[in-house]
């Protein structure tokens, strides 16, 4: 499972304590399988309808089966 928490929403930024709320979400059900995960900050960047290039920050969370850890 790859799940990606975006921070903008319809235009408008996301409130920090919803995006808390979603990752928080995700970690627990991740864990609840007695998996682990990874999680990511990242960039999403796409076009806009008049062409302009639009970023924002992404949060990335990936479960875990097995891992080498170095």
């Amino acid at each position: 499972m790859k799940a990606i928490i975006r921070t903008i929403e319809n235009g408008k930024r996301i409130a920090l304590e919803q995006v808390e709320n979603k990752r928080r979400s995700i970690k627990d059900k991740i864990l609840e399988t007695g998996m682990q995960y990874i999680e990511t900050e990242s960039t999403l960047g796409s076009f806009n309808a008049m062409g302009q290039r639009v970023e924002e920050q992404v949060f990335i969370i990936e479960d875990v089966s097995e891992g080498n850890y170095v």
